[in-house]
């Protein structure tokens, strides 16, 4: 298609501009990007800037670095769209309006479960919040659990425990395959599992590879847990179905993504709302938005919101 012909073209060059910046270049330019971000609306120009640099990736110069914004906070340089963002806009540039809820839910929680740690960037965040808390965080591509592993290192987390595998609905299941995409599979990567996926097709196409993975059963992952993130590309309808009861007796905390089209997942959500006295609050740069269950069945989170991420809370967020 000419659209995605366009889109690799233009990562490519992006490429081919950020990897030979040497490091005495890049790290006044994005400490420069940082302030002007951080001073209000920073304008087109910036804008254009700050995408241009974050599809271009880290310099390869670059071993390791800390976050313009949070310099106690260190991170390798590897090839990865979280990273990459990471890197050159520090915390504002992966998920801040979800990061400040998940430091605080952490902190009030007995037990945190993560599920798709990937690169382990909200493990570290969140063990950092609560470093007395019991954390498990479950990752099942073999790339992306030892980066977080290597993070939790880095930053001196000790709390968080790394579980390589992928969390499954089916307690019967022991092995799951997991869906590589051509062009990241030698990097910590987005993979996805086959089967009963509420994936949207464009992000599920150019399979390159297939790993066998160890397969858990969630329910077993769930004891004493009172807050939980799920970010497992397209299954999140069945982890949130599975785990269901232990929601409805233990009144857990949910943050879970909500990608377009994912019906199944919005009809869980609201059942959960209207049945089990849940709120679904979306999550924006002003602060949480409660939605409905008819607003929550059709709206675009990322395009309304800024996140793609809800919070599902047993009590009123505001209170």
């Amino acid at each position: 298609m000419i659209g995605d012909a366009a889109r690799d073209a233009g990562r490519a060059l992006a490429r081919a501009t950020v990897g030979p910046l040497p490091v005495a270049l890049a790290d006044p330019l994005r400490r420069a990007l940082s302030r002007a971000g951080a001073a209000g609306d920073p304008g087109r120009a910036h804008r254009t800037v700050l995408h241009a640099l974050r599809a271009g990736g880290i310099p390869r110069a670059v071993s390791t670095f800390r976050l313009t914004d949070n310099p106690g906070l260190r991170f390798r340089a590897v090839d990865s769209q979280v990273l990459g963002q990471l890197y050159w806009s520090g915390e504002q540039g992966w998920e801040p309006e979800l990061l400040p809820w998940w430091r605080r839910s952490c902190r009030n929680a007995r037990s945190v479960l993560e599920l798709g740690a990937n690169v382990g960037y909200f493990s570290v965040q969140g063990g950092l919040a609560a470093p007395d808390v019991r954390y498990v965080a479950v990752e099942p591509h073999p790339l992306s659990a030892a980066v977080c592993r290597e993070h939790l290192a880095l930053n001196d987390v000790g709390s968080v425990e790394v579980v390589e595998a992928a969390a499954v609905a089916d307690p019967a299941v022991s092995s799951v395959r997991l869906q590589v995409p051509a062009d990241q599979q030698s990097t910590p990567t987005v993979a996805f599992l086959a089967g009963d996926t509420e994936l949207p097709a464009e992000m599920a196409r150019d399979v390159g590879a297939a790993l066998d993975v160890t397969a858990v059963d969630v329910r077993r992952l769930l004891d004493g847990v009172d807050v939980v993130k799920l970010d497992v590309e397209g299954q999140e309808h069945a982890l949130l179905g599975a785990a269901r009861e232990h929601l409805r007796e233990q009144r857990v905390t949910v943050f879970v993504e909500v990608l377009p089209g994912t019906a199944r997942l919005r009809a869980l959500i609201a059942d959960l709302c209207t049945t089990d006295g849940y709120r679904c609050y979306a999550l924006s740069r002003r602060g949480p938005v409660q939605l409905t269950p008819d607003r929550l069945a059709t709206v675009r989170l990322m395009d309304v919101y800024g996140c793609q991420d809800v919070i599902l809370s047993p009590t009123d967020l505001h209170a």
